[in-house]
């Protein structure tokens, strides 16, 4: 782990305004957001990134950029407009709007989303009269709102100087998968693996943790698949990017959605870890067979393997806590899920005193920002950033 040098966060905006009672759960929340509070948690939350010397790269700025080519904006416009499952009437209106609009509206179009009645004002002849307007309700989402974009960890990961957008496990979240790829693609990155005719499985960025030069760890659980971990790894290893792939099957409950739930890096040897789950978890390594399929190997001493891997004595283990009841609320609200500015420093929530006082006794420095809003989509600092230029770990 070494100095985290850009990062790319989105500034929580009107799309949480699309959240309600009834259409929470879907949208992946366990609470109605307060909007304004969200945001200035979140300026708190970027402002400490600057003050540490962090080049913050805004979602909406790449998005908007990318957008401005016109193939860019086909492409994006044909993937938000899905005939299969608005018709193709309405799959029309939506690609026409988004084509003839200006790149700043499609990025405030594609992320706050859009519903029926919203779409009918743009084209009313055209909409009102189709059967999939009139069998369902004005407030129906043709454009879902991308409410979780403010978690970017989670659409793509980035390995060295190479790109990968996921899959994701929620309908409501896969098309800012297609957004980071449009943007990285424009942007003229270099992706982990070429795009393949088969789709690839699930695969969220919390569960992929770069531990060191070389070695990646992957989580399993409710947001990515096994077959998932087992692309990701062959890819890996075939490329040259990794020698080391490890895999966690994670207990797969709400509060454990990511790796980066259950653990996070704080320096070079340290990882902070929630017991109560990391206890349940199961460790493998995953290695390439003669013919460059995958084998998974169970490890009975995951972390000393880890060490072996990362060329270290051993791993430095802090807990969130010891008491279960208090481990348990503090895992609710991230406490293992912290931001490394550089080994010994970290973003956390401040909430979550007890792992903060734990990480402090352990002598990792805690910079902390406010959490009442940020935390109902279930996402901490790691959560709220995803690493762009980190320098590489120097002795």
């Amino acid at each position: 782990m070494g100095i985290l040098r850009k990062v790319l966060t989105h500034r929580p905006a009107q799309e949480l305004r699309r959240i309600v009672p009834s259409n929470r759960v879907d949208l992946l929340f366990d609470e109605i957001p307060w909007l304004e509070a969200a945001q200035a948690e979140h300026d708190r939350f970027t402002g400490l990134l600057e003050e540490n010397g962090v080049d913050t790269v805004e979602l909406s700025s790449v998005l908007t950029a990318a957008l401005a080519a016109p193939d860019v904006c086909r492409q994006i416009a044909s993937a938000a407009a899905q005939p299969q499952h608005l018709g193709s009437a309405l799959a029309t209106s939506v690609y026409d709007l988004l084509v003839s609009a200006t790149p700043a509206r499609r990025t405030e179009l594609l992320l706050t989303g859009m519903t029926l009645d919203e779409l009918a004002a743009y084209a009313p002849a055209r909409v009102s009269g189709t059967l999939s307007a009139r069998s369902r309700p004005a407030d129906w989402f043709v454009l879902p709102p991308l409410v979780n974009s403010m978690f970017v960890r989670d659409s793509s990961s980035w390995v060295g100087d190479r790109y990968s957008a996921h899959s994701m496990a929620s309908r409501t979240r896969r098309l800012e998968s297609r957004l980071l790829s449009a943007a990285a693609d424009a942007a003229g990155a270099r992706r982990i693996q070429e795009e393949d005719s088969v789709p690839p499985a699930t695969l969220e960025g919390g569960d992929l943790l770069l531990a060191g030069a070389g070695c990646v760890v992957i989580g399993v659980g409710e947001r990515t698949t096994a077959a998932a971990a087992e692309q990701t790894a062959q890819s890996l290893l075939t490329s040259g990017l990794c020698t080391h792939v490890f895999a966690i099957l994670l207990p797969k409950e709400r509060q454990c959605m990511h790796l980066d739930t259950v653990m996070t890096m704080v320096d070079h040897e340290s990882f902070l870890v929630s017991g109560v789950y990391r206890d349940q978890c199961q460790w493998f390594s995953l290695k390439l067979n003669a013919d460059a399929t995958v084998r998974a190997d169970r490890l009975d001493d995951p972390f000393a393997s880890l060490a072996a891997s990362l060329g270290l004595r051993r791993i430095r283990l802090i807990e969130t806590g010891d008491d279960e009841f208090t481990v348990q609320r503090e895992q609710w609200s991230d406490a293992a899920n912290v931001l490394a500015l550089r080994p010994g420093t970290v973003i956390a929530y401040d909430r979550n005193t007890t792992a903060n006082d734990r990480l402090s006794a352990a002598g990792i420095d805690v910079l902390t920002i406010p959490s009442a809003e940020l935390v109902r989509g279930r996402g901490g600092p790691h959560c709220l950033s995803c690493p762009l230029v980190r320098d590489p770990l120097t002795t």
